[in-house]
């Protein structure tokens, strides 16, 4: 039960935490000029997941486990296996590709964030 408590917890602390940060453009690689182009929609969504991948990592690396709790060691593992999918998520739909409009789209969630 402290395991999902402590869960729930994170999951409040990770989505409060993602309001007070801008969101960047993902990293792309220029030489690529043949990468497929996604819809401006589905490059909203990979700025998205970029940004809320990098904002968990941090958090994740800047909390403490205490190894002799099995709740916290549990709880750990678990923000690192969702890091890990998010990590998978993004280089399965995102990673490679390209859009006209990342920078706007970062723009606007950035705006919708301010809201």
């Amino acid at each position: 039960m402290k395991s999902k408590s402590a869960i729930l917890a994170l999951c409040i602390f990770t989505s409060t935490e993602a309001f007070a940060q801008a969101y960047e453009v993902p990293p792309s690689d220029s030489s690529l000029g043949s990468a497929p182009v996604i819809s401006d929609a589905a490059m909203e969504q990979c700025v998205k997941l970029y940004n809320e991948t990098k904002w968990f990592a941090d958090s994740v690396s800047s909390s403490s486990v205490n190894s002799y709790d099995q709740a916290s060691v549990d709880a750990h593992n678990a923000k690192v296996q969702k890091h890990s999918e998010m990590v998978n998520s993004f280089n399965m739909n995102c990673a490679g590709k390209q859009s006209r409009s990342a920078y706007e789209a970062a723009q606007k969630l950035n705006q919708g964030a301010a809201q």
